[in-house]
């Protein structure tokens, strides 16, 4: 072992983070939806249902795949439906000025897709917030520097 790594000192942590930007909150009601990417910070209301089972092949579908680079941040969330509308179009999420998207129960689910939280991030988002989210897609998010919490 080289010994510059017995010395090496590592850098202090911050004691807070700041991520300054908009909440997306990924509903059922795709009014709702859609007022957040037309620029509207809405308030949140538990009476408003929060998108469950939100799978990687929701947040980029297969199609999508084919793009490897920072284009995928025009994709998040392509494949998302709300009641009965797809609501997010291609660079919406980019342009709406994202930080962080909410979501309800095991966030992520079905394949491990890497590009994913890599849409995500390359759309804006840093924080990934859910009742569950799933391990896989968890882990990948944090290998991007994506945060998650539950």
């Amino acid at each position: 072992m080289p010994s510059s790594w017995l010395t090496r000192r590592a850098a202090r942590l911050p004691d807070d983070v700041r991520l300054v930007g908009r909440i997306l909150y990924l509903t059922e009601d795709p009014g709702f939806v859609a007022r957040q990417l037309q620029g509207e910070d809405l308030v949140w209301s538990p009476a408003l249902k929060l998108r469950d089972n939100i799978s990687t092949d929701e947040i980029t579908p297969a199609y999508i795949c084919y793009y490897f680079d920072d284009t995928l941040g025009e994709f998040p969330y392509l494949g998302l439906k709300a009641g009965n509308e797809f609501p997010i179009t291609r660079g919406s999420v980019k342009r709406g000025g994202f930080v962080a998207s909410v979501a309800g129960k095991r966030r992520g689910k079905g394949s491990s897709r890497e590009q994913s939280p890599y849409a995500e991030l390359r759309a804006g988002i840093r924080l990934a917030v859910a009742e569950s989210i799933e391990r896989i897609y968890r882990e990948n998010c944090q290998n991007l520097g994506i945060l998650t919490t539950t």
